[in-house]
């Protein structure tokens, strides 16, 4: 497969990811609190249940990972009630990736992975397969904080087409530089463009 071949593909797993998590939750926000909660639990012990087994095919540790990224969503975004808390969850979130990135629990795994030593890797990942192998895209961090984020700006009013946007184009941002670099933190890169989108907002809302 050829890089940029490989770099569409990508950057439509990515995409893809983020909508499915984010229509989902959506769609979860219509039943009782009580529901919901005990939704996210099923779909959180769904995910637990292939990290503990670690199936093979790639579709089921897709699936499995967007079952547990929609559980953390239902879990979290309702507590995220002004956009201004929505930045703040991203910041403190950024910090943790970056730092996890660079010397911490994720750079473990990516390195025991490189090595062959470790796949936990890609049950952490939304993957897609390439010439048989699995490989990781997106993380399920990146899905359940992004997708947390624009479920919750998107309950505070704002425009359905920008708040996707801007998450998505956080993501994607991430990606061309990780693919540049060889692997990158996409939460910074989420957390600036949300920043600038709430940013714009609370100026838009002041001036009303």
């Amino acid at each position: 497969m050829s890089r940029s071949l490989f770099s569409v593909l990508a950057a439509a797993v990515t995409v893809g990811g983020l909508a499915v998590v984010v229509w989902a939750s959506r769609l979860a926000g219509a039943i009782s609190p009580f529901r919901r909660r005990l939704l996210a639990g099923a779909l959180l012990l769904t995910y637990a249940a292939t990290l503990m087994l670690q199936p093979s095919p790639w579709p089921v540790i897709d699936l499995a990972v967007l079952a547990g990224a929609v559980g953390g969503v239902l879990l979290i975004e309702g507590g995220l009630q002004t956009p201004g808390a929505v930045a703040v969850f991203l910041g403190v979130a950024a910090v943790v990736d970056l730092l996890s990135f660079s010397g911490g629990f994720t750079h473990i795994l990516i390195q025991r992975y490189v090595a062959g030593s470790g796949n936990l890797l890609l049950y952490l990942c939304l993957v897609m397969p390439v010439h048989g192998r699995a490989i990781p895209i997106v993380g399920i961090g990146d899905l359940f904080v992004g997708g947390a984020a624009a479920t919750a700006l998107l309950r505070l009013g704002l425009r359905p087409a920008v708040v996707m946007g801007t998450i998505a184009i956080g993501l994607l941002s991430a990606l061309a530089y990780g693919l540049w670099r060889g692997g990158a933190p996409a939460l910074p890169f989420i957390a600036v463009a949300a920043f600038f989108l709430v940013w714009r907002h609370s100026i838009r809302h002041a001036s009303r």
